[in-house]
């Protein structure tokens, strides 16, 4: 009965459908069978590599450093385009801000000259309209 099971599982190994259980009793039980077997058999057995225990956690911890490094790049990626974006805008809008022409310039110097007084102290003016710590805005009476 042995030797059938033997031969049937020989013939399902050369056809490549047996079980881990299966080829681990057939080798186990190469002995008298036929001599590529034997070989085969010491081979595998003395070439079989041991897993480690903590396969699982290694690999988990590599895919997490991994991951990990994936995120920060792409949080670095993603700093840097709305910096730059940022910029731009920035850039952008000052460029398009409303010039002043001559005659408004000249409108605002003239302004800024009434103010003061002509020994550079500026103007005492009767009612205070605002006071903070910061600005103070002041309303002439006409």
């Amino acid at each position: 009965m042995k030797e059938s099971k033997i031969e049937s599982l020989l013939e399902k190994y050369k056809e490549g459908k047996t079980t881990l259980k299966e080829e681990q009793f057939l080798f186990d039980n190469s002995k008298n069978s036929e001599p590529f077997l034997e070989g085969w058999s010491t081979f595998v057995k003395n070439n079989k590599i041991v897993i480690p225990k903590d396969l699982n956690d290694t690999l988990w911890e590599s895919f997490q450093t991994k991951k990990s490094k994936k995120q920060k790049m792409h949080f670095v990626i993603m700093s840097a385009a709305a910096s730059a974006l940022l910029l731009i805008s920035l850039f952008s809008t000052n460029l398009d801000q409303k010039k002043l022409n001559y005659s408004e310039k000249e409108t605002l110097l003239n302004q800024a000259i009434d103010m003061m007084t002509n020994d550079g102290q500026p103007q005492i003016l009767k009612s205070i309209f605002y006071e903070d710590e910061m600005i103070i805005v002041y309303a002439t009476v006409e």
